[in-house]
């Protein structure tokens, strides 16, 4: 599985930013994953350390060691930053990443849509005119309506229209005629799934 490393530490405590940095530095520690990445290990544990004392100090020593820690939290944000694209290049598998140390970000579980319920036909105020309208299933985007005048599954030929409203009026259809209809949600990624089937004579 796709995934990726969180690289804000913005909304993270000192506390946890200090604890993740600590974290990172021992899992990529002689990792097999990342032998090529090593040799910037020893910056960024200089820069953990650094933190880890700033913090320390900054909690009894007043105003100026808060500066110095923040300056410090800012270098070891930066380096842990770098690292964790140099990572990213190497490999986006989940299970290889999470060894680093690194927290990742949660991946969106797909959502497979499912296909309108009902669909219900009309007659329009027109003749010539049907409108259909169908249940819109969670996850749907769009719709496809389809119709075609053609009886045979297998021989049968549909127009189609895309919209995004659960609702169409089909127009200038031949009165008395019968018509086959079906509408189909339209999810993420180009999921597509139809309607049953249901046929009405234009009037």
């Amino acid at each position: 599985m796709k995934s990726s490393i969180k690289r804000n530490y913005k909304t993270s405590s000192d506390a946890e930013f200090g604890n993740r940095a600590l974290h990172v530095v021992n899992s990529m520690t002689d990792n097999p994953n990342f032998t090529t990445l090593q040799d910037r290990l020893p910056a960024l544990k200089a820069a953990q350390e650094k933190f880890a004392a700033d913090l320390a100090a900054a909690k009894t020593l007043g105003r100026e060691a808060v500066i110095v820690k923040n300056q410090s939290r800012a270098t070891l944000a930066d380096l842990l930053s770098s690292l964790a694209l140099l990572i990213m290049t190497l490999t986006d598998d989940e299970a290889v990443l999470v060894t680093s140390g690194y927290a990742l970000y949660k991946q969106p579980e797909p959502r497979v849509i499912s296909a309108p319920a009902t669909i219900t036909l009309s007659a329009g105020i027109n003749p010539g005119e049907i409108f259909s309208t169908v249940s819109k299933p969670k996850g749907a985007e769009s719709f496809l309506y389809q119709i075609s005048d053609t009886a045979g599954a297998e021989e049968r030929i549909w127009v189609s229209v895309a919209s995004t409203s659960n609702k169409h009026l089909f127009t200038n259809l031949q009165s008395g005629k019968q018509y086959t209809l079906r509408s189909g949600a339209v999810g993420s990624k180009g999921q597509l799934a139809f309607s049953p089937l249901a046929t009405m004579y234009a009037q």
